[in-house]
């Protein structure tokens, strides 16, 4: 699966639409945007209560009917636990709650910290695409019905976010994205939402490796020798670890 790639220009000219509207018409776009995210919420949170609640049915179910079934209801419980952590974290997602995702995300990278600014791409994405939420779930989905282990590093296409249990709560380790960027100039600098990146060597001189990212949205510059620069934005959301970008054509 290639990244989304869009041209700069587009991106541009459909900004620069939008700054010629008038504060009325802007404020009203807003305005429904965001009606559009309640809606998106209450729709995500009434599918995720109907679940718990149906679990938590059961349980009292099996609490009742005997202590036999005492391994059913630790299950139920640990079923209710998970989609109530996933609720949470999707809920803080579209909060843009960065203390509560530094406590949910633990990612053993140490040079992918999680902060403010590298959270700030994911929230972008989600911004641009609501329905990301929807992938999300079918991603959790696979996991719990598969019980698939992805190991780090070896799963060519892992989930967005791998739910698992960490010092008896659940966590959600982040996919870690990595760009293989093609340049017509082997001394290019190629600059990522505006900060400088450290490049890694390949066999071939034209193609720049960089990463790891957290999942988002990305502005990928290349700089070129002479001064010339070219911009392309970048979608990491699911897909490979490991993505091609060709910023020659």
């Amino acid at each position: 699966m290639k990244p989304r790639v869009f041209e700069p220009d587009a991106i541009e000219g459909e900004t620069g639409s939008r700054g010629g509207q008038n504060g009325a018409a802007a404020l009203a776009r807003s305005e429904k945007r965001q009606q559009a995210r309640v809606l998106s919420r209450e729709k995500r949170r009434k599918k995720q209560y109907r679940l718990i609640g149906w679990l938590l049915v059961a349980i009292v179910v099996l609490w009742g009917a005997s202590t036999l079934l005492w391994s059913g209801y630790g299950a139920l419980k640990t079923a209710a636990s998970r989609e109530m952590a996933i609720m949470r974290l999707k809920d803080a997602i579209e909060d843009r709650d960065v203390a509560a995702l530094q406590a949910m995300l633990r990612v053993t990278e140490e040079s992918v910290p999680i902060n403010e600014k590298t959270l700030a791409p994911l929230f972008a994405y989600v911004e641009r695409h609501p329905e990301a939420y929807e992938q999300l779930d079918r991603e959790f989905a696979r996991q719990r019905k598969s019980g698939h282990v992805y190991i780090k590093g070896l799963t060519s296409h892992p989930p967005v976010f791998t739910i698992h249990v960490f010092e008896d709560r659940y966590v959600f380790e982040p996919a870690l994205y990595f760009l293989h960027v093609r340049v017509d100039d082997p001394e290019a600098l190629l600059v990522v939402n505006g900060v400088k990146t450290e490049e890694e060597a390949t066999k071939d001189p034209f193609v720049k490796k960089i990463g790891p990212y957290l999942p988002g949205a990305y502005a990928v510059t290349v700089v070129h020798s002479n001064g010339k620069k070219k911009t392309v934005r970048v979608e990491l959301f699911g897909g490979a670890r490991v993505h091609e970008v060709d910023i020659t054509q």
